[in-house]
C-alpha cells in the first residue's frame, strides 16, 4: 500500500527528517512511536504531501507520488486525520463531516458513509446540527476521525488520536480505531501512548531525532530493553 524510501524533510535549512524509510501493508495498522520531536508528524505531513520531501521517493499503491499535492492524494484515498483535530468550529457537526467529503461525487456512497460513522458515533448523529467547536475533547476527535472517513480513504494517517483525552475515551477511540481497520482501511499510526499503540499495531516503527532507530513487531520492539531506555524513556 505504501513505500517511503530514505525521504529527508527539512523545515528551511534545518532536517526534520533524515533518510526514513519505512512500508505498510495492505490492511496493515502500522505505528510511529517515539518521543516529542522525533519526526513522526513530519513524517505523516510528508506522506499526505502537506510538506515535500528534499529527497526521497513515496510510492502508493505502486505509483509515485513524491510530487503530488495533498489535495490529490486524497482524492487517491488517502486521508490525514491531524494532531490536535483541527476541526472546524464555527461549523456545524454535518457541516464538518460533509467537508470531509467535498471531492467526492457519489452521493448514495457518501450517504451511506455518514450512516456508518454515525454507527461509530452515535453521539455525532445526537449532535448533528451542533456547533463543533462546542463538543467536548473526546467528541471532537470522533469529529476529526469521522470527517477523515468521509473522504473514504484507503489509508489513513492518524496523528496522536490520543492526545488530551482521558484514559476512558482513549480507551473509546481505540476501539474504533480497530474496528475501521477491521472493515478493511489501512492504517498508519503515529502516538506518544506507547503502550496503547503497541496493542493495536501490527508493527512498529521507533523513531528519534528525525531518524528511523528500529522496527519489528510490537513484541519484538517492547523487549528490546536498550531502544525502549533510549528512545521511549522507559
Amino acid at each position: 500500500m505504501l513505500n517511503v524510501r530514505d525521504i529527508s524533510v527539512y523545515y528551511g535549512v534545518i532536517p526534520a527528517v533524515r533518510d526514513l524509510s519505512l512500508s505498510v501493508e495492505r490492511g496493515q495498522l502500522a505505528t510511529i512511536v517515539g518521543a516529542n520531536g522525533a519526526g513522526k508528524t513530519t513524517t505523516l505531513k510528508a506522506i499526505m504531501g502537506t510538506l515535500l520531501p528534499k529527497r526521497g521517493k513515496i510510492e502508493y499503491k505502486g505509483a509515485d507520488v513524491t510530487e503530488f499535492p495533498a489535495d490529490r492524494r486524497a482524492g487517491m484515498g488517502i486521508a490525514l486525520i491531524p494532531e490536535g483535530r483541527q476541526i472546524f468550529a464555527r461549523l456545524t457537526v454535518k457541516e464538518n463531516l460533509l467537508l470531509g467529503a467535498y471531492h467526492r461525487r457519489d452521493k448514495d456512497g457518501v450517504k451511506k458513509d455518514q450512516a456508518w460513522i454515525y454507527d461509530l458515533f452515535p453521539v455525532l448523529q445526537e449532535r448533528e446540527t451542533q456547533l463543533a467547536g462546542t463538543l467536548s475533547g473526546g467528541e471532537q476527535q470522533m469529529l476529526a476521525l469521522g470527517r477523515g472517513l468521509m473522504s473514504h480513504p484507503e489509508l489513513l494517517l492518524l496523528d496522536e488520536p490520543s492526545l488530551g483525552l482521558a484514559p476512558i475515551i482513549v480507551s473509546d477511540i481505540y476501539k474504533v480505531i480497530n474496528e475501521i481497520n477491521k472493515s478493511g482501511i489501512t492504517i498508519l499510526l503515529v502516538e506518544q501512548n506507547i503502550n496503547m499503540a503497541m496493542k493495536v499495531a501490527d508493527y512498529a516503527y521507533i523513531m528519534e531525532t528525525g531518524m528511523l532507530r528500529s522496527c519489528g513487531s510490537p513484541e519484538e520492539v517492547m523487549n528490546r530493553e536498550s531502544i525502549m531506555k533510549a528512545y521511549l524513556g522507559e
